[in-house]
């Protein structure tokens, strides 16, 4: 009987061994405790095991965890954090968390990864994230909350100018970053020919900027991928905000749309009344007109707790008058459909599809010359994606992408019977099939891999034309010796290829790493600009024949240090690209309506090299970003005819190369909901090209320009400041209002944009035109009930 309670014994103490080491699943959902949606992107982290994961986009989680008494801590931007014990005998499917907002807490508006220690611990790099809450406290120009504003206070992003359309990441061109919003490509991301964004960011629920390390499901561009995402309606209530600023007003509600709280909405847009400012300006300035809008809607069903539809719509519209001159008109609309299934814990997939559609009008207004000019794009994607997790250190995902594009270059026509010619240009369409497999593995706690393989197979179809040009001679009209014509649907010329991407990560203790990367993307569409920026009158172009596509490779290495437990992030980047293919443009090139373009199109090569410092505190009522860049992009177009030479085949300054970027923001937290915030922004000038000399031609004394880009615009530098007062006086407050004042260019610097030449009898004076060149005081109201 002894033996027996002995062995019984025994029995017991080894089951609760083997019990006590078995691992379990909690699965849960954490919400946000005033408005009771689920909350994205919440860190879930176990102090016992250090088990982590991630909130989906609903706020539901799953984390394995050992057997045990276990301390989750659930954390995120903007919350008060939340520890909770948990044991083995309390196994939930059904955990719910409500997180508190943290009204007095100041998170810093740029930099922001998924969990405390992303930055550190992900195998991936050159990734930014903005954290759209307090994106107000960022005293921007006519006091708007800009997303693009927000991103260039970055390390390697930057812009041609003051007020200009479009953003330069890491010394590439505004043409080779891909814009998604929700996944749809946006061809023009501004408002007031580059004043604003047109993006209204009460819409947005996270931006994500990936620099150089571009996930393999993605493609298309060279320089960087901008994931915009709008958000998801509040399933339990419906919310309203408006806002009055001086140059716009906005109108922005969401809630459920069902009794059961399934289907929820989010709608809303801004519309612009900038034509009170431009009468307040000298003349003729003031002769200006101006008008835009911008619209945003969003639907998503729970068909299940494991299936989810959305839908997603976009619209803007511009308007821009000169006086007695010209009418610019452009319009921008794209819309999406997704459909999200959890099959299994380790399996689910995606469907979608989207559309795209960037349309420019240009209406001449002058007499016996009024005409219309169109051109536009439109794209067209559908997708599938699958994604397999069997364990928590192994991630695998893949999928095929289908593309198709219909450009129209230009098309003018006579109004009202005058003098003018009508033209049109050929239009341009083609078809892109991708795959992509990327597998993340997590071997050691200390090592981290993300390799991934993209194909494309890209082909430009007709109708088209094709001339043939005569060897040896520059490609002009005069020397076409052939031309071919395809029919509808016909292959005119392919491209495609491998792209690989590569990331790791490795640890220095808990609190460093080092991590490298390597990506190879290739760019099927050109933007042929005759301008240093983004511009209403620019039109894409399709890979052909003689513009093949672009190709970029870029290797990077960096290292990332968290101090005093994630309240300091620093890091240290260093990237090299070297790229292929660029259109450079032929001294004296005609670009518009011109049907043998090609002739005024050079091949060019690009390589680009720089350093990234970024320094942020990310706790506490002070929070800042200080980051610096030292960069250099260059270009080189070497042809065996002497006339086509630039730069006599040598390496010259791109005309985004600004070697030295030096950028500050801070936002200090103040009693009775107000907040302060300041910029100080420091950029190298952009290079430019000045006439070295002149000449006398039939008695006309003319400008020589003979070096490209050799000279440079001034330094340019600016301080901005802010003052945020938040009404709310506990957190879950329905009914408050957000008061924004800013001061932009404090000390009214004339920041020079570009400088122009003009002879003046036997004298060449110089002229500077400056944006902004005096201090600009705006005030903006948000109301939320």
């Amino acid at each position: 009987m002894k033996k027996l309670y002995q062995l019984l014994i025994f029995f017991l103490l080894g089951s609760s061994l083997v019990f006590g080491q078995g691992e379990w699943n909690l699965r849960g959902r954490v919400t946000d405790g005033s408005s009771f949606k689920g909350l994205p992107n919440v860190s879930v982290i176990s102090k016992v095991s250090k088990a982590s994961t991630l909130t989906d986009s609903l706020g539901k989680f799953n984390i394995v965890l050992k057997a045990g008494e276990q301390l989750i801590s659930f954390s995120s931007i903007g919350y008060f954090s939340k520890n909770i014990n948990i044991s083995y005998r309390e196994t939930l499917s059904n955990f719910d968390v409500t997180l508190l907002p943290e009204i007095r807490q100041l998170e810093e508006l740029t930099v922001k990864e998924k969990t405390p220690d992303h930055n550190v611990q992900s195998s991936q790099m050159s990734v930014l994230t903005l954290d759209i809450k307090n994106l107000k406290n960022i005293p921007v120009v006519f006091g708007e909350v800009d997303i693009i504003k927000a991103l260039t206070l970055q390390a390697g992003v930057s812009t041609v100018g003051e007020g200009t359309a479009g953003f330069n990441v890491r010394g590439g061109r505004t043409d080779q970053n891909l814009v998604l919003l929700d996944g749809a490509p946006l061809f023009n991301i501004s408002h007031l020919l580059g004043f604003l964004s047109n993006v209204n960011a009460d819409a947005i629920r996270d931006v994500t900027l990936y620099k150089g390390d571009i996930p393999a499901s993605y493609g298309g561009r060279l320089s960087s991928l901008l994931s915009i995402t709008t958000r998801s309606g509040n399933k339990e209530r419906v919310n309203v905000t408006t806002g009055v600023g001086l140059m716009t007003a906005s109108f922005m509600a969401d809630g459920p749309l069902s009794q059961n709280k399934k289907l929820t909405f989010l709608a809303g847009g801004r519309i612009a009344y900038p034509n009170l400012l431009i009468k307040s300006f000298p003349s003729p300035t003031n002769q200006n007109k101006a008008f835009f809008f911008d619209l945003n809607g969003r639907a998503t069903y729970e068909i299940s707790p494991n299936s989810v539809l959305s839908v997603t719509a976009y619209h803007s519209s511009d308007a821009f008058k000169f006086p007695e001159d010209t009418t610019y008109a452009w319009k921008s609309t794209a819309a999406t459909i997704n459909w999200n299934k959890q099959v299994t814990k380790a399996f689910s997939f995606e469907i979608g599809g989207n559309l795209s559609d960037y349309k420019f009008t240009l209406e001449g207004i002058s007499p016996t010359n009024e005409f219309e000019f169109t051109s536009g794009i439109r794209q067209q994607d559908a997708h599938v994606r699958a994604l397999y997790s069997p364990m928590q250190s192994h991630r695998l995902e893949a999928g095929l992408v289908y593309t198709g594009y219909k450009l129209s270059p230009g098309n003018l026509a006579p109004v009202s019977g005058s003098n003018i010619t009508n033209i049109a240009i050929e239009r341009e369409q083609a078809a892109e099939q991708a795959f992509y497999l990327t597998d993340e593995w997590n071997p050691a706690r200390w090592l981290s891999v993300n390799a991934g393989i993209r194909y494309v197979n890209f082909v430009n179809t007709g109708v088209g034309t094709v001339f043939s040009y005569e060897n040896n001679q520059p490609r002009s009209a005069e020397t076409i010796t052939d031309t071919a014509f395809y029919g509808k649907g016909k292959k005119i010329t392919g491209f495609g290829g491998f792209e690989p991407r590569l990331s790791i990560r490795l640890s220095i203790g808990k609190t460093s790493s080092v991590k490298m990367s390597y990506t190879k993307t290739r760019q099927y569409l050109h933007l042929i600009s005759n301008t240093t920026a983004i511009s209403p009158v620019d039109f894409w172009k399709l890979a052909d024949h003689f513009v093949p596509p672009q190709i970029s490779e870029q290797l990077a290495i960096g290292f990332f240090k968290n101090i005093r437990d994630n309240k300091f992030e620093t890091s240290v980047e260093l990237y090299q690209k070297r790229l292929q293919n660029l259109v450079e443009y032929r001294n004296g090139a005609n670009l518009l309506l011109n049907p043998t373009l090609e002739a005024g199109l050079l091949p060019a090569l690009g390589k680009a090299y720089g350093v990234e410092v970024s320094i942020r505190k990310s706790k506490g009522l002070i929070t800042g970003l200080l980051s610096y860049t030292y960069s250099r992009t260059f270009a080189r177009v070497s042809t065996q005819f002497p006339l086509e030479q630039i730069n006599k085949g040598n390496w010259f300054p791109s005309t985004v190369d600004r070697p030295n970027n030096l950028s500050f923001s801070a936002q200090w937290k103040w009693a009775k909901g107000w907040t302060f915030g300041t910029n100080f922004v420091y950029t190298t000038g952009r290079p430019i090209t000045f006439p070295d000399g002149t000449y006398r031609l039939n008695d006309v004394v003319v400008q020589d320009y003979s070096e490209r880009n050799l000279d440079r615009v001034p330094d340019y530098h600016r301080m901005d400041i802010s003052f945020t007062k938040d009404t709310r006086l506990k957190t879950d407050q329905r009914r408050y209002s957000i008061w924004s004042f800013s001061f932009y260019n404090l000390y009214a610097r004339k920041n020079p944009y570009s400088i122009y030449f003009k002879q003046s009898g036997a004298r060449l004076v110089s002229y500077r035109l400056s944006v902004f060149g005096t201090i600009i005081p705006s005030i903006n109201w948000k109301y939320h009930f």
